[in-house]
């Protein structure tokens, strides 16, 4: 009676735990949105879903086409389960603030520095400008190139500008200035032909666009102060880098602090926490083979991805971070 009673608790068991590996193994569908196709950020999210794929079959993410201002919205209503999304615009998406016209609560965010961008304030060194606060103390006729409308280096000066130094693009015409919304070659070409002489972009260093827009004119880059920084870190989202002087020899004689926007892992906060879990582990643990897929994603740290973030970690990538003692 004995061993038949033992033999109906292990066939209990073994159930239970059949059960269990079935529903681990059961199939899991996201979407990811990224950036548009063929740009660094669909291959960056191309090579993660087959790195998932080979690790957990179980999950299967496929990537779409998306963008920096976009990914929030669609993560954030839901739309999508995951995607690519930039610090400085999770916060403003979080606090409804430009360029959003409502809040988008639930997003979070499994870790970030998946590739950085620098914001690099380019300045002819015949203007005699050395310094930002200079620059509006003079209210110096300023002609910049500073992107296409809305994207980040855009986004980032006009907001810089209008939150910290309460100027506006109006302002900067007014002091005999003009505002050039053009893509970076441009700016490179018109700050070499003088029709500019200051240029913005937000890129990862070191820039082709820096070192082409340099050979034909002495350029220098601007150094942000403590006080902008600090700005910046608090209200905006940034974070505080530094630029190498060896990324811009000629350029500069030495680092400069300046403001980078990190690249984070967003999903929407009702994800699966065993899903959000398996894929942080994923990323974490292979870390090495990341720079593989794109140069950039050597920023990524597991033991600090977790710092800093916009948004709340999810509960699934806290469990990670506390499992290999990164987090307390």
């Amino acid at each position: 009676m004995r061993k038949l009673i033992l033999f109906f608790m292990i066939l209990v068991l073994v159930i239970l735990c059949g059960q269990d590996v079935a529903m681990a193994q059961k199939k899991v569908k996201l979407n990811f949105t990224a950036g548009g196709v063929g740009g660094e950020w669909y291959v960056m999210a191309a090579g993660v879903a087959d790195m998932i794929k080979e690790k957990a079959p179980w999950i299967e993410m496929t990537v779409l086409p998306g963008g920096g201002t976009l990914n929030n919205v669609r993560v954030g209503k839901g739309e999508v389960e995951s995607g690519w999304g930039l610090n400085p615009f999770v916060v403003a998406s979080l606090k409804g603030e430009d360029p959003y016209k409502e809040k988008y609560p639930d997003i979070r965010v499994l870790g970030g520095s998946f590739g950085d961008t620098y914001l690099h304030f380019m300045v002819a060194e015949d203007t005699g400008i050395t310094s930002i606060d200079k620059l509006v103390e003079k209210k110096y006729p300023l002609k910049i190139g500073v992107g296409r409308a809305g994207v980040s280096g855009e986004w980032a000066f006009r907001k810089l500008m209008e939150k910290h130094y309460k100027v506006s693009y109006a302002d900067i015409k007014a002091w005999g200035g003009t505002v050039s919304l053009t893509g970076y070659p441009e700016i490179a070409t018109n700050l070499k032909d003088r029709h500019l002489d200051f240029g913005f972009i937000n890129i990862a260093p070191p820039a082709a666009v820096i070192q082409e827009a340099a050979l034909g004119r002495k350029l220098i880059l601007l150094p942000f102060i403590k006080e902008q920084l600090e700005f910046m870190k608090r209200e905006m989202g940034f974070s505080i880098g530094v630029i190498k002087k060896e990324a811009y020899p000629g350029v500069l004689k030495e680092d400069i602090p300046t403001a980078f926007m990190g690249t984070v892992f967003m999903v929407h906060q009702k994800a699966d926490p065993g899903v959000a879990y398996e894929i942080t582990k994923i990323l974490c643990e292979n870390a090495s083979r990341l720079p593989t897929i794109a140069k950039c994603m050597a920023d990524f740290k597991p033991e600090i991805a977790w710092k800093d973030m916009p948004a709340e970690l999810h509960p699934g990538a806290v469990r990670y971070y506390k499992e290999k003692g990164y987090m307390r």
